[in-house]
């Protein structure tokens, strides 16, 4: 079975613009090589969240070149069909995150989760927690049960974390981060990011290796990449 791999949009953007031959991208090479080294035995999905971030930006050409070489023309399906296929089937199957009908002209659309992260949340963690994917549940119109789906358990348990780091100044791009992460991470085998979202996934206990984008990090994910390559 290939190794799953998501980039975010950071992370992404940091290996495209290698490929641009911008420079100060060296570390983010390494892993585009080691990714290249895996050839068939990786997939690395691009993701209607992507396309959001992109805003068809000067980028959009390298994407599309890039996720061409290592997606074996998967996508990520939006998040409230991942959610609502995890409810209905009780389990992850993979069937259920890839597809193959993607397009960078259809952005992943938040809409119904706007607010999410503005949430008066009061409590210990699991009541936060709790009372976060019950939000979000009841958003995406689907029934309590859904609740125990991975896409909730992990959103609320990133939303709860999030309302306990009020001093970090907010992003514009944090509802998309916590929904993306919610989406990807029980999926996948590994997931580059940020270094805040990567603290969160350790901190709430998510299982995924998580790697940040500075620089040490982005030089020993390109090392676990060529292990795994060994390892095929």
């Amino acid at each position: 079975m290939s190794v799953l791999v998501y980039l975010d949009q950071n992370y992404a953007s940091r290996i495209a613009k290698h490929l641009l031959a911008l420079p100060g991208q060296e570390a983010f090479g390494e892993v585009w090589e080691a990714l290249l080294g895996l050839g068939g035995g990786v997939v690395v999905p691009p993701s209607p969240f992507h396309a959001l971030e992109l805003h068809g930006g000067y980028l959009l050409p390298s994407f599309r070149r890039m996720f061409a070489l290592v997606s074996g023309g998967f996508w990520v399906r939006p998040s409230p069909d991942v959610a609502r296929r995890q409810a209905e089937r009780g389990s992850l199957e993979r069937e259920d995150f890839l597809w193959r009908r993607g397009s960078w002209g259809e952005p992943a659309d938040l809409a119904p989760l706007w607010g999410l992260l503005d949430l008066e949340l009061e409590g210990d963690f699991y009541q936060r927690a709790a009372a976060a994917r019950a939000w979000a549940r009841r958003r995406l119109g689907l029934g309590r049960a859904a609740e125990a789906a991975p896409f909730f358990q992990l959103l609320g348990r990133l939303v709860a974390f999030r309302s306990f780091e009020r001093a970090r100044e907010e992003r514009a791009s944090d509802l998309v981060d916590v929904v993306m992460a919610a989406t990807v991470a029980p999926y996948v085998d590994a997931v580059a990011t940020d270094r805040y979202l990567r603290e969160a996934l350790v901190r709430v206990g998510e299982g995924v290796r998580a790697w940040s984008g500075r620089g040490s990090e982005v030089r020993a994910f390109a090392r676990w990449l060529a292990r795994m390559g060994g390892s095929s």
